[in-house]
């Protein structure tokens, strides 16, 4: 085996570095939600059933194109899973204001790195696979909320049903501004349709921030016909301005970073399966300390199945369903959790919080960007 080794003033700033990819879940593996939800851009932009860190968004509300978004079993050699957005309702004319788009974002202080407000700016480039039964250009974006400034370009898909590989190479914002905190640092959108409000800006450099950047450029309506069909994976920002394999990483890394945004515990085991001792407050009220799986990026929002999918279980074999739950004493490391019964308890015992015989019952914590 020869080996060879180099001086760090020969390194080559321009090439990338493998293990640097600052994009979560690029290869679509996690999907703590679920793997699939209808009628997307029919209720508020966010996450939903499909992989996590990806978000739908659309602008005025009053889209009537409707997508199933899923975690699809198909991608490119080496990458088993997929992000797919198929139209279920078309929309083949978008009013002016209206938008589909899907968005991941990186937190702000994992950037600092790159530089960005000064001279020393770093390039950075971006990778996925797509997969479309359109051709033709697409829009792709790369947003600094902190400084309002945008970066708009296209790429082509050349072949229908076809997995392709995009290399998109963006130079560094010497007058951006990416702050050092748990924030969204960068966002990159990709389009799927969109109306006139939306075209028109500039592309191929940094800009201030304004809507007609965000599908400048672009020449498909994924949901502008029967069946649209658009699929991506393998996503990857790094530093340099050249593109380096997809980085693969194990299973659990992956889960671990998901979980820093979002974490969902499904208590769906045996009948009536045992969640967690609790303290006895009240004739009604009892309490739990909850520590998370992972740190969050910042105190979390807390939301439980109906409270009916519960019950506690004390004296002995007595059992009740509970009448509420919530979470409060909440941090980025852990909360309280209080279950709370109409009456009968005996304060200062020890009770058990349950789910329920039948049930499907969840806690679900977010922290997402």
């Amino acid at each position: 085996m020869a080996i060879s080794t180099i001086g760090a003033s020969a390194l080559d700033s321009g090439v990338s570095q493998l293990g640097k990819n600052l994009i979560q879940n690029g290869s679509m593996a996690v999907a703590q939600r679920g793997t699939s939800e209808a009628s997307v851009f029919g209720s508020a932009s966010g996450y939903g059933a499909w992989p996590d860190g990806y978000r739908s968004e659309r602008s005025s509300g009053s889209e009537s194109g409707r997508a199933t978004f899923s975690q699809d079993s198909s991608g490119p050699a080496g990458i088993s899973n997929s992000l797919k957005v198929e139209e279920t309702t078309t929309d083949a004319s978008p009013g002016a204001a209206d938008l589909y788009r899907v968005v991941t974002r990186v937190e702000a202080q994992n950037l600092q790195h790159l530089a960005f407000g000064d001279v020393a700016a770093k390039t950075i480039t971006l990778s996925f696979w797509v997969f479309c039964n359109l051709t033709g250009e697409f829009t792709v974006t790369l947003n600094q909320p902190d400084a309002s400034r945008m970066y708009s370009t296209t790429y082509t898909v050349n072949s229908a049903n076809t997995w392709e590989r995009k290399t998109i190479t963006v130079p560094g914002d010497a007058s951006g501004t990416i702050n050092d905190d748990t924030g969204s640092g960068l966002e990159i959108g990709w389009m799927l349709g969109a109306g006139s409000n939306f075209s028109g800006g500039t592309q191929g450099s940094w800009a201030a921030t304004n809507n007609n950047m965000l599908a400048a450029g672009m020449t498909n309506n994924v949901l502008g016909s029967s069946s649209g069909d658009w699929r991506i994976t393998g996503v990857q920002l790094e530093v340099g301005s050249v593109v380096t394999d997809f980085e693969h990483e194990d299973y659990g890394t992956t889960l671990a970073k998901c979980q820093r945004y979002y974490e969902q515990h499904d208590f769906d085991g045996a009948s009536q399966q045992n969640i967690s001792l609790v303290k006895v407050q009240t004739a009604s009220a009892t309490t739990t300390g909850f520590k998370y799986l992972t740190q969050k990026r910042a105190a979390p929002t807390i939301t439980f199945s109906a409270a009916n999918t519960f019950l506690l279980e004390y004296n002995g074999t007595t059992t009740s369903a509970l009448s509420s739950i919530f979470a409060d004493h909440i941090t980025d490391q852990q909360c309280r959790v209080v279950p709370v019964v109409s009456s009968g308890l005996t304060v200062d015992e020890v009770a058990m919080w349950c789910r329920d015989a039948t049930d499907t019952a969840f806690m679900k914590i977010s922290a997402e960007l």
